[in-house]
């Protein structure tokens, strides 16, 4: 997501209507919606107006998290998945990380799958349910694709800034007031924070949720399993991360945690089989005592 201005954006409900406007934005006419609602005025002072119309939208704004959560994330047992990651790869950063286009999606969407049903498989009344950035970009819309075809409940979670790069779907959206509480709603609802790459803001969000909220989290370098080169590295030249995951694997050390050999073996399959049993295990904490200690093989 790029970067913008705290208090030049504002939202607001009007007879069903959500309202997102910012000033002086142009870069958001790209925007699908968006239109400039006093184009005479000086660059500065023009207003970017975005409306959410579709009647099966339901937009939550700041000061209804908790209806949110309770009108989409129920169920007897829920088992919340939050991921984050990268919101887009340019090809130029595919060819250079050795990432064929669209692969890094593709593999944010299969290690979803493959993580909900064996979640399913070993807590059959586990209700699995999905938290995203609520974008229709990179790993919010792989996680967004994958609740549906999963017909899982889903959350995107979302702030004024951001909010005119939602689409007006049918997936419901809960808004922040500002980046910060944004990122912290986000990372507090899930039950584990499943970390696939991403760059400063996912790096916080990946502390965040361990050392702040006490969730459970899964580092995983996706693109490292899929690159022909090894992916990105962990800190750009201008000494900015470029990797959270790979930065939390040069920093982070686990003394007896298992380690994958990469040489002469499917890597890719191989830390999905690991991850299938690290969920298991967070099940087993998170889920109510009458499903999580049961054994289904």
């Amino acid at each position: 997501m790029p970067k913008v201005s705290k208090s030049k954006c504002s939202v607001r409900r009007k007879a069903g209507v959500t309202i997102v406007e910012a000033i002086g934005r142009e870069s958001l006419l790209s925007c699908p919606g968006v239109v400039c609602t006093n184009p005479k005025a000086v660059p500065a002072k023009r207003i970017y107006r975005r409306e959410f119309r579709n009647p099966n939208k339901k937009i939550y704004l700041a000061d209804e998290y908790d209806l949110a959560v309770r009108n989409e994330l129920g169920g007897r047992y829920p088992f919340v998945i939050a991921m984050n990651g990268y919101s887009s790869l340019t090809d130029e950063q595919c060819a250079a990380w050795g990432v064929r286009p669209g692969a890094y999606q593709k593999g944010c969407s299969v290690f979803l799958a493959q993580m909900d049903e064996h979640i399913r498989s070993k807590f059959p009344d586990a209700n699995v349910c999905y938290v995203h950035g609520a974008s229709d970009l990179g790993v919010d819309k792989a996680v967004s694709e994958t609740a549906t075809k999963m017909r899982r409940q889903q959350l995107g979670f979302s702030c004024p800034q951001y909010l005119f790069y939602v689409p007006d779907n049918d997936v419901p959206v809960y808004v922040a007031r500002t980046v910060e509480e944004y990122s912290d709603a986000f990372v507090k609802t899930g039950d584990v924070l499943i970390a696939a790459n991403g760059r400063l803001q996912a790096f916080r969000m990946d502390i965040a949720a361990v050392f702040l909220h006490d969730k459970f989290l899964l580092p995983v370098n996706i693109l490292r399993f899929i690159s022909t080169t090894g992916g990105p590295p962990a800190k750009g030249a201008d000494g900015r991360i470029e990797d959270a995951v790979a930065h939390f694997e040069q920093r982070f050390f686990a003394i007896g945690a298992q380690v994958f050999g990469l040489k002469n073996r499917d890597s890719w399959a191989s830390v999905i089989a690991e991850a299938k049993d690290i969920m298991v295990h967070i099940g087993r904490h998170v889920l109510d005592p009458n499903i999580a200690l049961e054994i289904h093989s």
